[in-house]
């Protein structure tokens, strides 16, 4: 009888944990989704006829899945852009391996998304390897829940910066043609594609 009463406490206790973990991933992945959110509404401001925007691409690369946020080909390249939607002061510089949140007495540290979206290009690059040496360029972009302090090469910017910065890319460097290419490469190889196919 015994046994029955620890098992049950057990089973709730373990209730209870199982719970509060997925609460925290579904709080997490719907602040991630607030702000991808917000960075399509600032890449809808962007002439359609020069720059394409492929949202939420998810490539399966040697065995292993990429997330990436946003990619946006264009003219003058391609644009990979990592959203975060943290708040608190965000420090970090271009080459540390993680970079850090710190909301009052409250600190986390967080894989370096400079880094984290080198892995994305790479993952782009492997998807279109079989097309022409293209140019792309890294975005980090946190939402005005944060206050950044960072030192950086990479842009690592604002919602409302990021337009501006994007459009400082004016050598036209891609044809209708190749553009048109690496669209529908980037289709085929996209999981997400598959899903909503």
């Amino acid at each position: 009888m015994m046994w029955i009463g620890i098992g049950v406490v057990l089973a709730v206790y373990i209730g209870i944990r199982l719970y509060y973990f997925n609460r925290k991933i579904t709080e997490a992945q719907r602040k991630g989704e607030q702000g991808e959110k917000e960075i399509r509404r600032q890449l809808s401001r962007l002439d359609r006829s020069k720059y394409t925007i492929i949202n939420d691409v998810r490539f399966m690369i040697k065995g292993k899945v990429s997330q990436i946020d946003h990619i946006i080909v264009s003219d003058y390249g391609l644009f990979v852009i990592e959203t975060k939607n943290y708040k608190g002061i965000i420090y970090g510089d271009e080459n540390s391996t993680y970079w850090k949140q710190v909301i009052y007495q409250y600190k986390n540290n967080f894989y370096n998304p400079i880094k984290q979206n080198l892995g994305h290009i790479y993952a782009l690059n492997f998807v279109l390897r079989r097309l022409l040496t293209l140019n792309y360029f890294s975005f980090v972009v946190f939402t005005h829940r944060s206050q950044l302090k960072v030192k950086t090469m990479t842009p690592v910017v604002y919602p409302h910066q990021l337009i501006k910065k994007i459009k400082s890319q004016k050598t036209i460097c891609i044809s209708p043609a190749l553009k048109r290419k690496i669209i529908q490469e980037i289709h085929v190889s996209n999981l997400n594609s598959k899903i909503r196919a």
